[in-house]
């Protein structure tokens, strides 16, 4: 399975090499390289230009640098877990508009994650293609479809994730 991380913030802009300072507004962009791997850079605002991703542009978003990056770094990986285990709770809403192959496969792929951080705690081994999750901060059970994902599907739900997590 894939492991996903939230990249600590650069040191120094992408573009120029300049110094990256608290103050400073960044544009964090996640592009696909050469080889099709999910790259992440960071430029200084008035550095970037969207053309240096070329046809590969997944997604980017813009932040102010605090006094304390590693700090901003840590918050920020919370605020991305808080937000990757809402995702979850509401794709577990049976009133869902997503197609259920969709929902199951990113079912599947959030509870590895929130089981990993231990959000979710696995109850027992699956059994008939279905793997019981505890929440334990709700007290709910979840079942969720054991199905082995296929190529195109992670693609497909490449850019749904790629909003949550790096």
């Amino acid at each position: 399975m894939l492991e996903w991380q939230i990249k600590p913030l650069s040191k120094k802009s992408s573009k120029s090499g300049r110094d990256i300072k608290a103050g400073d507004t960044v544009v964090c962009a996640v592009f696909l390289d050469s080889m099709g791997n999910l790259e992440r850079r960071d430029f200084l605002k008035d550095e970037f230009d969207e053309s240096v991703l070329a046809a590969g542009f997944v997604g980017r978003w813009e932040r102010v640098v605090g006094e304390n990056p590693e700090e901003d770094e840590r918050a920020a990986r919370k605020i991305a877990m808080a937000s990757t285990e809402d995702f979850f709770l509401s794709l577990c809403d049976e009133n869902s508009p997503v197609e259920a192959d969709e929902v199951d496969a990113l079912k599947q792929i959030l509870s590895l994650l929130l089981e990993r951080k231990r959000i979710l705690k696995p109850l027992g081994r699956p059994s008939g293609g279905v793997q019981k999750y505890l929440h334990p901060a709700s007290g709910k059970v979840f079942d969720v479809p054991q199905k082995e994902p296929s190529e195109d599907m992670i693609l497909k739900l490449g850019s749904q994730l790629g909003a949550i997590i790096v």
